[in-house]
C-alpha cells in the first residue's frame, strides 16, 4: 500500500468513526466501553461536538442513570454547548423500557465545560524513537499538516484533522534533525530539514521523496532553517 492509498484508508476510518459519533442513537443507547473508544479519534465538527457533549454529561454525578436518565444528561449538555438541535434530536431518541421524553432543553445555562486542561495537550502524536527536536506546519493536500524531525533521524508527516501519521518516515539525515521548515516549490509542498550531519535536506511531502542530494557546506550542525524567495 503506497501513501496515497493509506492516506484514503486513513479518511475511510476516519469518516466512519465521525458518522458514529455524530449519531445520537449511539450516544444514547450504545455500551459505553464502545462510545469511550471513539471520542479521541472525533475529526469532524460535529463528531467533535458530539464527543465533547458525551463527555459533559459524563461528569455529571448522575452520569450512570438509567439509559433514559442518560439521554436527559446528554441532552441538557448538548444545550450547554448552544446546540438546540442536537439537543433535540438526542431528546427524540427512544430507548426500550424507559418513557418517551416528557421534557426538551430550549436553552441552558452554566459553563459548557473544561475541553480541556490548559497543563495537559489535547492529543498527542507518537511514532518518534528519539526526541522532536524541530516542528513545521502546513498544507498538504488541502490538508493541515505537522512535519516534524527527531534526534531519531526521521522526519515524519501527520495529518493535524486525524492525528495520524502520513506515510512512512522520511529518512535520509545520517544524525538527528535538528531544523525543518516547510515552503512551496514548482507548486510542491516541500520540507526543508537541517542536521547535526551538517547537511541540509529537501523533501517532496507529497511523495516523501528527498528532492536532489543533500545541500553541504556547513562544518557544523545545522541549528536552525528559513526558507524566503530570491
Amino acid at each position: 500500500m503506497n501513501g496515497t492509498e493509506r492516506f484514503a484508508a486513513v479518511l475511510t476510518e476516519a469518516a466512519e468513526v465521525d458518522a458514529r459519533l455524530s449519531d445520537p442513537a449511539f450516544l444514547v443507547r450504545g455500551a459505553r466501553e464502545d462510545i469511550h473508544a471513539l471520542l479521541d479519534q472525533a475529526v469532524s465538527p460535529a463528531a467533535r461536538l458530539a464527543a465533547a457533549v458525551y463527555r459533559l454529561s459524563n461528569q455529571d454525578p448522575r452520569r450512570d442513570a438509567s439509559p433514559h436518565g442518560r439521554r436527559d444528561l446528554l441532552a441538557l449538555a448538548a444545550a450547554r454547548f448552544g446546540d438546540r438541535d442536537l439537543s433535540r434530536r438526542i431528546s427524540d431518541v427512544p430507548v426500550e423500557g424507559g418513557p418517551d421524553v416528557r421534557w426538551v432543553v430550549d436553552w441552558a445555562t452554566g459553563s459548557s465545560g473544561e475541553l480541556h486542561r490548559a497543563d495537559r495537550p489535547l492529543h498527542t502524536l507518537t511514532g518518534h524513537t528519539g526526541k522532536v527536536a524541530a516542528v513545521a506546519a502546513t498544507v498538504l493536500g488541502g490538508r493541515a499538516v505537522a512535519v516534524t524531525g527527531s534526534t531519531d533521524r526521521t522526519v515524519r508527516i501527520w495529518d493535524l484533522v486525524t492525528r495520524r501519521q502520513v506515510g512512512a518516515p522520511l529518512t535520509g539525515h545520517t544524525s538527528g534533525i535538528t531544523a525543518v521548515a516547510t515552503c512551496l516549490v514548482d507548486g510542491r509542498t516541500v520540507a526543508v530539514t537541517g542536521g547535526q550531519d551538517k547537511t541540509v535536506q529537501v523533501w517532496d511531502l507529497a511523495d516523501g521523496r528527498r528532492i536532489g542530494e543533500p545541500l553541504t557546506g556547513h562544518s557544523g550542525a545545522v541549528c536552525a532553517v528559513a526558507t524566503a524567495m530570491v
